[in-house]
């Protein structure tokens, strides 16, 4: 990072509002407890300061085993940028448009993010924006993101993504679909029957530790014995005021990606065993490609593998959501893998 763009940062920490949350229709959220971003400025033709809250308290995203706030924050306040900048600035409206996403990555400061559990962070996000070359008529743009938290930089990601009008996203959302016919057996994508934690069928909902989450309405993994060893269900619950905070005719993407996630952490406990729990799971990096519309009652199957080019000192996993046969979003997460002497000299979050 240069000086420059570091005092940027840290002069739009002084200028930026981080209160009170932006409008809530303006990110597409249902409720304001929800909403995350409290201000934006432009400061070139496609360039913004974006400010958020990040509240310790926060439904969903909390820090996990490690300590480092939860990483999710960050994609979703991408995501939310994404919107609001799209519908303040570029005069896309706000009525009868759907937005679609194709791709996001993120890479992370080491040791994550920080997390207070006293107070709010103040994040800002220094973001450009980029047309996107695509069909004529189609509102398309690729976000670039740097994030400072109290003027320190803690991580970057990248987000593409369409806008598309009523019409044109019903004949997207016909086209790429897995269709009625899946073929899969085993109980539906729908709500799961217990939402403490218990039986889906034949399926088991897993523990919140094993994926990283304190409650059992968070989790988004069953066990069922009639799947691989590598394989979940997806378990989904519309009356989470996170996961569904309004309604929707798919799986949300960000719901897919935190099962993703969720598997990527199981995946991490499954493999290292008790050193896991002394050198809990950091994530590095993220890389997630979204390909086909999910349907919400249909099964969807979570498959996790090791990812090939890692190396011995990072922990990788790939994994990917299907459903009948087609692959609606798939994910590549890596971070340190643990040992006797990542133990030793184990850093506290950095930033």
């Amino acid at each position: 990072m240069t000086a420059g763009i570091v005092e940027l940062a840290l002069g739009a920490t002084r200028r930026l509002s981080f209160a009170p949350t932006v409008a809530r229709r303006l990110v597409h959220k249902a409720a304001d407890s929800q909403v995350l971003l409290t201000d934006a400025q432009r400061v070139g033709r496609d360039r913004f300061l974006v400010a958020a809250a990040w509240a310790p308290d926060h439904l969903l995203y909390y820090p996990g085993p490690s300590g480092a706030g939860d990483p999710t924050l960050l994609v979703e306040s991408m995501r939310q940028s994404a919107i609001y900048l799209s519908h303040r600035f570029y005069r896309v409206p706000t009525e009868d448009v759907h937005f679609v996403l194709s791709r996001l990555s993120a890479d992370f400061a080491p040791g994550g993010l920080p997390y207070d559990p006293g107070a709010e962070l103040p994040a800002v996000m220094d973001i450009t924006c980029a047309r996107a070359t695509g069909k004529p008529g189609r509102f398309a743009m690729q976000l670039s993101v740097s994030l400072y938290i109290h003027g320190r930089w803690c991580g970057r990601a990248d987000f593409r993504w369409a806008v598309l009008p009523q019409e044109k996203y019903e004949v997207l959302r016909r086209r790429n679909s897995p269709g009625a016919a899946d073929g899969a057996a085993g109980p539906s994508a729908g709500p799961a029957g217990d939402a403490m934690g218990g039986s889906m069928g034949d399926s088991f909902v897993l523990r919140p530790s094993a994926v990283g989450r304190r409650h059992h309405r968070d989790v988004l993994l069953a066990a069922d014995p009639r799947l691989p060893a590598d394989t979940w269900r997806l378990r989904l619950d519309r009356s989470h005021p996170v996961h569904f905070d309004h309604d929707s005719d798919h799986v949300p993407g960000m719901v897919l990606l935190e099962a993703m996630q969720q598997a990527a952490h199981a995946a991490y406990v499954r493999e290292f065993g008790p050193l896991a729990r002394l050198a809990p799971r950091v994530l590095s990096s993220l890389d997630t490609g979204f390909h086909c519309f999910g349907e919400l009652d249909r099964p969807v199957d979570i498959v996790v593998g090791p990812m090939g080019d890692a190396g011995r000192a990072r922990a990788g996993f790939e994994v990917s959501a299907v459903q009948g046969g087609r692959t609606l979003a798939d994910a590549r997460f890596a971070g340190a893998a643990p040992s006797w002497s990542l133990l030793s000299d184990r850093e506290a979050v950095s930033c």
